[in-house]
């Protein structure tokens, strides 16, 4: 292993392994040598303080923070979002619409190429996860029901001219012409994910046939089990347990679903098959209040310990945490390990998006994305780098 660039040193690749250097090259991983490695004057060194270090958080499903949604379009909303994420361990994620106008929705994805490019917010954007507009209108959650709406050829077709940058789609597969959709989705190389949605078990398979292969945020928003005269018919959710060819997320908030159908599902589905989400809007970091989910004209939403729910209290409207809560939950709540609580956060995500040969562990030639974690007495994030530069160290 050749001189490194930087080193991060005096860092444990697990709790109770003994320090190491991470060597650093590039923006990516070199490798690790036992802590205290000689190495010349001129690298760069960073003191990683006897933490553990675990890959960076992805965050496939996120919407705001500190009082800003995506859906604003703004540069300073995309700065602060990703400041605030980064302090909660993610390094990489996908900004994700809410259901509005055609022009809100495209003045979003596009300010997120711009600030891509310039690395606004420090955060890697991945891509665009679009959620809806083409949802069910009885599963519209915390969207704007006034902008669901059924696909156009004119409106898809700007959808797709933005490949480059959209990553993801969230899309009910029964809607009429949405089985359509999903085909020219799979053909232009955007994931195509159901959600919101009221298909039956037929009707999704229909759209992974059609090439769908995720689910959005399960147990919300989707069909299940519905009685036809004595006959009982699955819907979304007994297809995604009963199909390892679906993979999705869950908000591991402990609010959205409960530690038990959480342990369930991974219990039905193989490992790789299942994420953590934050799905976090901008009451995220913020005192509770009102705030509006989406853009500021979007649907108002009350935060109150920091829970969001819609005005009648019949549902959540996103969440307020970051990827380490999550991580968090799953070791507290749920008696994982450290290690398989960090894989729904870093390589699952990575693998879902076709990422897992550059993101989502510590080994050599792997992106710098690092997370480093105090484990006592609770777990905080001290450090957070992305491509080896430091977003956020909380001595400063």
């Amino acid at each position: 292993m050749s001189e490194p660039a930087a080193v991060l040193a005096n860092v444990r690749l697990a709790p109770d392994q003994d320090p190491v250097d991470l060597h650093l090259t590039e923006g990516r991983i070199a490798g690790h040598r036992p802590a205290g490695w000689p190495v010349s004057a001129a690298v760069r060194k960073i003191d990683g303080r006897g933490c553990v270090a675990v890959p960076g958080f992805i965050d496939l499903h996120v919407h705001g923070a500190r009082g800003f949604d995506f859906m604003d379009a703004s540069e300073e909303a995309f700065r602060v979002i990703g400041e605030y994420h980064a302090a909660g361990g993610t390094t990489s994620y996908l900004p994700t619409t809410a259901t509005e106008s055609p022009e809100a929705i495209f003045a979003c994805i596009d300010q997120a190429e711009r600030c891509r490019a310039q690395k606004i917010g420090g955060v890697e954007i991945l891509g665009v996860h679009v959620e809806g507009p083409y949802m069910a209108p009885r599963k519209h959650g915390c969207h704007d029901p006034g902008f669901v709406r059924e696909p156009s050829s004119g409106e898809n077709r700007k959808f797709l001219d933005r490949a480059s940058i959209i990553r993801r789609i969230t899309l009910a597969p029964e809607v009429p012409g949405v089985q359509t959709f999903i085909r020219e989705l799979a053909k232009a190389g955007i994931l195509a994910s159901g959600g919101h949605s009221e298909a039956t078990l037929d009707q999704t398979r229909e759209a992974m046939g059609n090439g769908m292969r995720m689910i959005t945020h399960l147990y919300s928003a989707m069909s299940t089990i519905v009685k036809m005269g004595p006959f009982r018919v699955p819907g979304m959710l007994e297809a995604t347990l009963l199909e390892d060819r679906l993979e999705t997320e869950l908000i591991a908030d402990l609010k959205h679903v409960s530690p038990e159908l959480m342990l369930l599902a991974m219990k039905a589905k193989a490992e790789r098959t299942i994420c953590f989400v934050t799905d976090a809007m901008r009451g995220a970091g913020m005192p509770d209040g009102t705030y509006t989910f989406g853009s500021l004209r979007g649907t108002p939403a009350i935060v109150e310990g920091g829970v969001a729910r819609n005005l009648d209290n019949t549902g959540f409207a996103s969440s307020t945490v970051r990827m380490i809560d999550l991580v968090r939950n799953a070791v507290e709540a749920m008696d994982f390990d450290l290690a398989a609580a960090v894989r729904r956060a870093s390589l699952i995500p990575a693998a879902i998006l076709g990422l897992a040969d550059r993101k989502g562990s510590l080994d050599a030639g792997k992106d710098a994305d690092i997370v480093l974690l105090d484990t006592k007495p609770r777990m905080e994030v001290r450090m957070t780098l992305s491509r080896g530069e430091v977003l956020y160290d909380a001595s400063r």
